[in-house]
């Protein structure tokens, strides 16, 4: 398409590289963007919209300088235009998630659930498992401690427990960790992130069989 309207190929692949990064910028915000949730994620796409045709057009720029040498009435006014651009864009970001994103999602499966869907304060948030320290259940709700943050939930812990995928542990009535977070796993308590968390009797043989598994010494 390119070579049809600059008569020259090398040139037309010159013009597709400088047209690329807005073409990447929409494909990888738009992935970010689907993830959002609330009515400021539609303002969001606005900004998105934007600034991936500012990307373009900055292109457009140095194409003009360069393959039409400054010469205004050689530039293709269909390369100007935002509609053509965003519908260029927005047809690699379909053939990146029609060829692509679905093979990522079968890996992301495969390794296990990334984020977890919570709703804290009427407010419904996603959590990134791998920054979840424990969850603690105190007075009728229960807490989601992260590294820098706290998420609290009316969700009971048994429910938590279900919901939450295979990896983490339940040490305590109160208590599920995240073993990964961990710096020490012990028969009577759990060190992580400073805090000393402690092991029930009624868990002790849980704990000991995942410390069995991963062939952890057992420390009294």
């Amino acid at each position: 398409m390119y070579q049809g309207l600059l008569g020259s190929f090398w040139a037309a692949v010159f013009l597709v590289i400088l047209l690329l990064p807005g073409v990447v910028f929409m494909v990888f915000a738009l992935h970010k963007w689907r993830a959002e949730e609330g009515r400021i994620k539609w303002l969001h796409l606005i900004y998105l919209l934007l600034f991936s045709l500012f990307i373009e057009w900055l292109g457009v720029i140095v194409a003009y300088w360069f393959i039409f040498e400054l010469q205004f009435e050689q530039l293709p006014k269909v390369l100007v235009n935002p509609v053509f651009l965003w519908i260029l864009m927005l047809f690699f970001s379909f053939l990146h998630d029609r060829f692509f994103a679905e093979k990522i999602e079968a890996k992301n499966e495969e390794a296990g659930p990334k984020w977890f869907d919570l709703v804290s304060e009427r407010k419904r948030i996603r959590i990134d498992l791998k920054k979840l320290l424990y969850i603690e259940s105190s007075n009728e709700q229960c807490v989601l401690k992260l590294e820098d943050d706290q998420f609290p939930t009316r969700e009971r812990i048994s429910q938590l427990e279900e919901r939450l995928p295979e990896g983490f542990l339940r040490i305590h009535r109160s208590f599920i960790i995240n073993p990964e977070q961990a710096s020490s796993i012990q028969r009577s308590k759990v060190l992580i992130a400073e805090e000393e968390l402690p092991v029930s009797r009624s868990y002790k043989t849980k704990v000991e069989a995942y410390l069995e598994q991963q062939k952890k010494p057992l420390e009294d």
